[in-house]
């Protein structure tokens, strides 16, 4: 076995090196934020701009992870449900690079938005069982 560890330095290396951001069609940064005259982030704007520029609404490192625990039965509706969403978007919006970052959080959005409807989902379930 060789005295010499072939990957001392590749920490560095990787270190230094910076990922670029995805140029949009208008030749300007996805990252680059929409602002009002405040110095507000624009969300709409920028989720427009997203859309049109054919990148994602937010970036990969926007986001936090949570563990979520569904049945197996749940999980091939949510499946489904994410394919129907991108026939969607490719179909009306020609939107053809859905994330599942973006399907997942705005799945968690609409829900935050009709507790009562999950209220509902929830007592249905329990009668199920």
């Amino acid at each position: 076995m060789p005295d010499e560890n072939r990957f001392s330095g590749l920490g560095d290396v990787v270190e230094e090196e910076e990922p670029e951001a995805p140029v949009g069609e208008s030749g300007e940064s996805a990252s680059a934020e929409t602002s009002d005259d405040a110095g507000v982030t624009d969300e709409a704007d920028a989720l427009d701009d997203a859309a049109s520029s054919g990148s994602p609404a937010f970036e990969f490192e926007d986001t936090s992870a949570k563990s979520v625990y569904v049945r197996p039965e749940t999980l091939s509706v949510m499946d489904d449900a994410e394919f129907e969403v991108e026939s969607l978007l490719r179909r009306d919006h020609e939107v053809r690079d859905l994330t599942g970052r973006e399907f997942h959080d705005a799945l968690v959005r609409v829900a935050a938005d009709h507790p009562d409807e999950v209220v509902t989902a929830i007592l249905a379930a329990r009668e199920e069982e």
